[in-house]
């Protein structure tokens, strides 16, 4: 038995939307500065302090960005599944593989060894010391859970404040990890190795979650990287043309929090639209073009997760437009749901199409995941 001195939790600390030392504060120099500061003082001493926003005060501010302009604010709005935080080295092992990613725009490969990195931040006025760095990998789906995560490794690492800002990376060693820094962030590589199961064929979805325990945690359920700044995820599969480029995808639903109504739909996009395709091209203005052939891509209906999955693979490419839907809207209940996802596109040297598959359920996009056709 643990004795705990209080039967209910202690209260949650005062927030102010601004700093509590900025409002009312006089001028330097001012006679009425010091009477407010008094003040300040004894109104903490009577009623506790009240804390400004997390990035104001002497905290860490831990984030895994889901995007290059991500700043941390949540909710994110945007596609929140590219990260370009998280990278895959394939045909390396953990244990012989470099601090530096060999590639950022590496794509996994079943069934051989593959090797996680992650690219955490600290945008905060602390430091943060024993960052607690989570490696996860799901299989492809469209609504990330806690129930269906798969631990691959963690690492750990420390953060200067969001004020040291090194000219070059270089190598931290300590007792507890390895990784290359620049200050307030850092590139930290995944201890163990990674072989994804090829029935997937390295389709998986990767997540990492970024937290220091005691100042920066993170809930214990939390995986959605549009709500929580520690969470990203890198739900992408890259299908490279061969004759055509086609892909089958089984897409797991998730858990509904309740039963409602669903809505599951595909998007084209140009790939000027997707910002990780920088990373794959390794340069920041890529060569890929909108195809001038459309492309054969949507949904076909759901299923309970253990069904057998639906492939057109097989099915004369005339015959599967009549059998994909670009939207599907459904009921989800309490048993877990998949559907399948296909595409299929004659694609020209440099050309690309961007596929964005989206589950909203209300008017919130609970999950996505992007398939890149490309030649």
């Amino acid at each position: 038995m643990v004795d705990v001195p209080q039967d209910d939790p202690p209260p949650r600390p005062k927030t102010s939307d601004l700093p509590p030392w900025k409002v009312g504060k006089p001028k330097p120099g001012d006679p009425g500065e010091v009477p407010w500061f008094r003040g300040k003082i004894g109104d903490i001493n009577r009623n506790g302090p009240t804390f400004g926003p997390r990035k104001d005060e002497y905290l860490p501010f831990l984030l895994v960005r889901a995007a290059s302009a991500d700043r941390g604010n949540r909710p994110f709005s945007g596609v929140f599944w590219e990260s370009p935080d998280i990278f895959v080295a394939p045909n390396l092992d953990a244990d012989s593989a470099p601090l530096m990613p060999p590639t950022t725009g590496g794509i996994a490969k079943a069934n051989i060894a593959n090797t996680l990195y992650a690219h955490v931040w600290n945008l905060g006025k602390a430091p943060a010391y024993r960052v607690r760095v989570e490696f996860y990998w799901f299989n492809p789906s469209l609504g990330i859970t806690r129930a269906d995560a798969n631990l691959i490794g963690a690492a750990w690492v420390d953060l200067g404040n969001r004020f040291t800002i090194d000219s070059a990376w270089h190598e931290v060693h300590a007792s507890y990890g390895r990784w290359l820094t620049r200050g307030s962030h850092a590139i930290v590589r995944c201890p163990e190795t990674w072989i994804p199961r090829i029935e997937n064929n390295g389709h998986e979805c990767l997540v990492v979650r970024a937290f220091e325990p005691i100042l920066d945690s993170v809930p214990v359920n939390q995986f959605s990287a549009s709500a929580d700044r520690h969470v990203a995820q890198r739900n992408i599969s890259v299908v490279e043309a061969a004759s055509p480029a086609s892909i089958d995808l089984a897409l797991n639903l998730g858990y509904a929090d309740a039963p409602s109504e669903a809505e599951v739909e595909v998007e084209v996009e140009g790939p000027a639209n997707m910002e990780w395709l920088q990373l794959y091209a390794g340069k920041r203005i890529t060569d890929y073009r909108t195809p001038a052939a459309q492309v054969v891509a949507g949904l076909l209906p759901p299923t309970v997760v253990n069904a057998r999955s639906i492939t057109l693979e097989h099915v004369a490419s005339e015959c599967r437009p009549h059998l994909l839907k670009r939207r599907e809207r459904f009921h989800r209940g309490c048993d877990p749901l998949r559907i399948n996802f296909h595409a299929t596109a004659d694609l020209q040297k440099h050309e690309a199409h961007v596929l964005r598959i989206r589950q909203r359920v209300g008017s919130d996009v609970i999950g996505g995941y992007s398939v890149v056709l490309l030649k």
